[in-house]
C-alpha cells in the first residue's frame, strides 16, 4: 500500500523519522521535501509541507498526483481547548471543522459549513479510527478539531471555538486534509500530540513541548499502519500523469 504522512513542521515529523529510519529515496518537490521508506512491503511517503491550510491542501494534492498515495496519514502538535485534555496526550481526530470558512451573509448557513453539508464538520473514517484503537490497545480521547489559518493563542478565542463549534482541540492543517482527502477518495487519519493548555500559555508551552521530544505518537506507529493496511492487496502499479 502507498501512504502518505503528512506533518506541517520538520520537528514533527523527526520522531518518524527516528522511529522508521532507512530512507530510501528523498527530493524537494515545490518547496516540499518529501522522503521515501518501505515498511512492510508499503512505500510511505513523508512529507514536511509547512503550516496553513493552504500548504496542507498542496501537500495532500501533491501526494495523490506524483505517488498515488490510497491513504493519509496526519500527525503533529495541537493545542487544547479543555481543561481535561492535558499537555503531552495523544488524541485521534473523529471530525474537523474549518472555522474560519464563513458564507453566512450569502446564503445563510452556519460559519463553518460548507455547501452541500449537513453540518459544520467533515468526518473522518470512522472504520479508519475505531481500527486504529484497536490495534492500538489502549484508550485514546477522539475529539472534534477546530482548524484554521491563525495560531490560537489567547483563552478567549479558545473558549469561543469550544462553544460555538464544539470542539476540543485546534490546529492549522486537518480542515484542508479533510477536503482533498473527500475530494481524492482516499481514508485520512489524524492522530495529534497536545502541545498547549486551554489558557494564554500556548507559545511557551509550545515550545517547551517541541524541544522535549513529547510527540509520542511515534511510539504507536506500528500499530496505525497495522490498521491501515490491514486486508489490502499487493500494490498496483503507479499510476502515470
Amino acid at each position: 500500500m502507498r501512504i502518505g504522512i503528512v506533518t506541517a513542521l520538520a520537528e514533527e515529523m523527526m520522531p518518524i523519522y527516528e522511529k522508521l529510519g532507512n530512507v530510501t529515496a528523498e527530493s524537494v518537490i515545490h518547496g516540499v521535501r518529501i522522503s521515501s521508506i518501505n515498511v512492510n512491503g508499503n512505500a510511505l511517503y513523508l512529507a514536511t509541507g509547512g503550516v496553513g491550510e493552504i500548504n496542507a491542501a498542496l501537500t495532500a494534492q501533491m501526494l495523490v498526483d506524483l505517488f498515488d498515495v490510497e491513504a493519509i496519514l496526519n500527525f503533529g502538535f495541537v493545542g487544547t481547548l479543555r481543561n481535561d485534555i492535558k499537555v503531552g496526550e495523544l488524541v485521534i481526530a473523529d471530525r474537523v471543522c474549518h472555522y474560519q470558512f464563513d458564507t453566512s451573509l450569502i446564503d445563510g448557513t452556519k460559519a463553518g459549513q460548507y455547501l452541500g453539508k449537513d453540518d459544520i464538520y467533515f468526518y473522518l473514517d470512522d472504520a479508519l479510527v475505531t481500527r486504529t484503537l484497536a490495534a492500538i490497545g489502549k484508550p485514546m480521547r477522539r475529539v472534534a478539531v477546530a482548524s484554521g489559518d491563525a495560531f490560537v493563542a489567547e483563552s478567549a478565542q479558545k473558549r469561543r471555538l469550544a462553544e460555538e463549534f464544539g470542539c476540543d482541540i485546534c490546529e492549522m492543517e486537518l480542515a484542508a486534509l479533510a477536503i482533498a482527502c473527500e475530494r481524492n477518495e482516499i481514508p485520512l487519519l489524524s492522530i495529534k500530540a497536545v502541545s498547549d493548555k486551554a489558557d494564554d500559555s500556548a507559545p511557551i508551552s509550545f515550545e517547551e513541548v517541541v524541544k522535549k521530544g513529547m510527540s509520542k505518537y511515534e511510539k504507536i506507529l506500528p500499530a496505525v499502519l497495522e490498521a491501515v493496511t490491514e486486508n489490502n492487496k499487493p500494490l498496483p502499479p503507479v499510476k502515470k500523469i
